[in-house]
């Protein structure tokens, strides 16, 4: 009986032993595992981000594309080039809808894309969906502050210039059909084939004279690179873009965003992070561990029935 007791009242302080307790320090080893991962990511991100910076200086010391600025025209009066212009609106015999561009002596006669459905104060803001008229010149090397001094100096020649969007106007037989199933054609009719966007452009020239083009949408990067690799699965000739489709850094391709709805992102193909290489993956995927591994180590410890 004795004995007994005498083990009874010894068991506590076997327990009771300063034994490390393994579970309750766990917890510290794995915030200790998140810290280094959380600092691997830093210099992960450091590394990328320099190795980064120096890809895209080189490429811009390399390569010297133009910059366009723009400036949108509001008046339809006024004169260029100490020639006048006018801009008005008109219907014609057959009941279509035009604009007559006057130019000196030169006149343009531009056919309305999309008709008017509301009454809007200018004759811009009616046709801002497929029309639109800029002055614009090259910026290259000067901030917006220079540029804007520069033009009130005249030391930037300044250029102007019409641009237009037709829907289909590249193929107009692709263009869909409403007559006879009951439905009708909306203001988003079109809107999804920027392939088969016809853009014209008119510039005007300080000789008094209308240099007239007519240019399609460039073709986008990935539908360029299936048909290349189609092309190369069946043994046949590498396809090429098309001879007409409006170049990246022009004032073209400038002019043309301005006058298209939902424009596409950057789908530049000739730009600085095509040079990135392995920096901006690294760069990305350092940044998502940083972040991941930061909040689990600074997460409060999880209470178990031990702990209470």
């Amino acid at each position: 009986m004795s004995l007994l007791m005498i083990t009874e009242h010894t068991t506590p302080t076997t327990m009771g032993t300063n034994e490390p307790n393994t579970d309750r320090n766990a917890p510290r080893e794995k915030r200790g595992i998140w810290w280094i991962l959380a600092a691997i990511s830093v210099v992960a991100i450091l590394v990328a981000g320099v190795n980064l910076t120096k890809r895209i200086g080189a490429y811009y010391e390399r390569v010297d594309n133009p910059l366009f600025a723009f400036i949108e025209v509001v008046s339809t009066q006024f004169s260029f080039a100490d020639q006048q212009i006018s801009i008005t609106e008109h219907q014609r015999e057959d009941g279509t809808l035009g604009l007559l561009v006057n130019y000196g002596d030169q006149t343009l006669d531009l056919d309305v894309v999309y008709p008017p459905k509301h009454t809007l104060p200018t004759l811009f803001d009616r046709q801002r969906e497929w029309f639109g008229m800029y002055f614009f010149a090259d910026r290259s090397g000067l901030t917006l502050r220079e540029f804007e001094e520069a033009i009130y100096k005249d030391e930037v020649p300044l250029r102007l210039a019409i641009v237009t969007r037709t829907p289909y106007g590249v193929d107009p037989a692709k263009a869909p059909r409403y007559e006879g199933i009951g439905r009708n054609e909306n203001e988003t009719t079109g809107e999804a084939r920027r392939d088969l966007f016809r853009y014209d452009f008119y510039e005007f020239k300080r000789d008094g004279s209308i240099e007239h083009e007519s240019k399609r949408f460039p073709e986008s990067g990935k539908s360029f690179m299936r048909r290349k690799v189609n092309a190369e699965l069946k043994g046949e000739p590498e396809p090429q873009r098309a001879e007409d489709e409006i170049k990246e850094y022009t004032w073209q391709w400038g002019a043309a965003i301005k006058v298209t709805n939902r424009p596409p992102p950057i789908t530049q193909e000739r730009q600085a992070l095509r040079d990135a290489g392995w920096t901006l993956p690294v760069a990305a995927a350092g940044f998502l561990m940083f972040v991941v591994s930061f909040f689990f180590a600074i997460a409060p410890a999880r209470v178990t029935e031990d702990d209470a």
